[in-house]
């Protein structure tokens, strides 16, 4: 309908044609390093800056090497968020933490050593929203 009555051929803030603005694709390049390196980065700035859509064109960018599980449930402690980053890799939840940590350090070697990046995300943008 929104379409139609304005003359548009895709849907307004449609994910699918995705297009990074320049800062947007300097941060997502230097992410992108830092992945294949084994690196650990954090991505904050303020709501609308563009952190989301850096988020989304992760998710999509060469998905065969780029494995990108995303928590966007970050209301947990740490021992949640770490089960739940092991469900996403379907990784045993069992026992102490610091064996779901073990267990998620030998999946990340592992995929690291058939060459490919892994790049978890944990959104709190939902935090956000809760809030506004």
């Amino acid at each position: 309908m929104i379409r139609s009555h304005f003359g548009l051929e895709q849907n307004p803030f449609s994910l699918d044609n995705l297009t990074l603005l320049a800062h947007q694709q300097e941060i997502f390049d230097t992410l992108r390093v830092h992945c294949q390196q084994g690196g650990l980065c954090v991505v904050v700035g303020e709501p609308g800056t563009g952190k989301s859509i850096i988020k989304q064109a992760l998710c999509k960018h060469d998905p065969k090497r780029m494995i990108t599980p995303v928590v966007n449930r970050t209301l947990h402690t740490y021992n949640g968020t770490l089960r739940i980053l092991c469900e996403a890799f379907q990784i045993d939840t069992e026992g102490l933490s610091h064996s779901c940590e073990s267990r998620l350090i030998q999946e990340g070697q592992r995929i690291n050593h058939q060459g490919k990046m892994l790049v978890p995300i944990i959104d709190d943008a939902h935090l956000m929203d809760v809030d506004s």
